[in-house]
């Protein structure tokens, strides 16, 4: 079978102009024409679908590398890389288990894009919305569609530990910049775009909520668009919503206006922040106290997993009770 696929990429691919794979519908009918070979070549040869479709992944692995070797290295992007992105359809449209090729594929993607948001800006913003931030449409036919492609992705990428060397740090997948969004991390993009529910599968799948992409902290980025709104009115329920959701990850929020003396600080942020204060959207035990030691010792476990790249896995290899594991895994308070 592997020659079946081989050919297909070489005659089918090598047949159309260069910008052949540009639109969503392009790209969509060479992944139909997949789909009808993997079924038929399933049949006819007795193995299950999911060795079939990772033979036809891996071929468009395969192609892709000989063509950029071909050139020097260097990828010709069009449709010579836009064969990765059927490949990633392929690898969802039949469930595939076997994580090491799927992060394969991811490495490809990132050696020559240096980003993922194809996978994350869907999910994000929807399917029409990455068309007018980056130039091109989702191969996924809604959000909700998007948002479970995404998970799909985490959980391989989870499971190999998939790292990438980004100015000299160890980045995992979930972290790695978004290009077209000024190179902030998938979290903070979830964050200004208020979509608590990517948020959310962002943090139990291990999205670091401080992460280093030069922007102010992300909790004191939400208490400044929250203090925005008059304090007559009602506070948006999904940006209170993402503000709640980020503050079981950290265990306190830093005072800002540093380096001035602590007291001063409290002052200046009291007197910023007092609506959201006094309509206890923000608790004084998460800034001028210390936390209770239950969401403390949430924080210190889940940092420990995050850093060995075990969340949200790991918890469930905890030896706690069952409610313990729900609490650490976000899914309860």
């Amino acid at each position: 079978m592997d020659f079946i696929f081989d050919c297909f990429f070489e005659e089918i691919i090598e047949t159309i102009e260069r910008s052949g794979l540009k639109s969503r519908q392009s790209r969509q009918n060479v992944i139909d024409q997949l789909d009808s070979i993997i079924t038929g070549c399933s049949a006819g040869q007795n193995v299950s679908h999911e060795e079939t479709s990772r033979l036809a992944v891996e071929a468009a692995i395969k192609f892709h590398r000989n063509n950029k070797s071909q050139n020097s290295e260097i990828c010709k992007m069009g449709k010579y890389h836009n064969v990765l992105y059927i490949a990633m359809k392929i690898a969802w449209n039949w469930g595939m288990n076997d994580s090491a090729v799927i992060c394969e594929l991811l490495t490809e993607i990132y050696e020559c894009e240096k980003t993922f948001e194809r996978i994350f800006l869907g999910a994000i913003f929807g399917t029409n919305a990455p068309y007018f931030i980056a130039g091109w449409r989702s191969d996924f036919k809604d959000q909700d569609e998007n948002s479970r492609a995404l998970v799909f992705f985490l959980h391989h990428a989870c499971q190999q530990q998939l790292h990438f060397e980004i100015d000299g740090e160890n980045v995992p997948f979930i972290d790695v910049p978004i290009e077209s969004c000024g190179k902030s991390s998938p979290l903070r993009v979830s964050l200004q775009a208020t979509a608590p529910d990517i948020l959310l599968i962002l943090l139990r799948y291990g999205a670091n909520p401080n992460p280093n992409d030069n922007g102010i902290p992300p909790a004191l980025a939400l208490l400044d668009k929250l203090s925005e709104y008059d304090e007559s009115a009602s506070y948006p329920y999904q940006l209170v919503s993402c503000f709640k959701i980020l503050m079981l990850t950290i265990p306190f929020i830093v005072l800002p206006f540093i380096p001035l003396v602590y007291q001063v600080r409290k002052e200046m942020f009291l007197k910023k922040y007092s609506a959201l204060i006094e309509r206890k959207i923000v608790h004084t035990n998460r800034i001028f106290v210390v936390p209770e030691l239950k969401h403390l010792c949430r924080c210190s476990i889940r940092d420990v997993l995050r850093n060995k790249s075990q969340l949200p896995y790991g918890i469930k290899l905890l030896k706690v009770p069952r409610s313990m594991k729900r609490y650490l895994d976000l899914l309860q308070d």
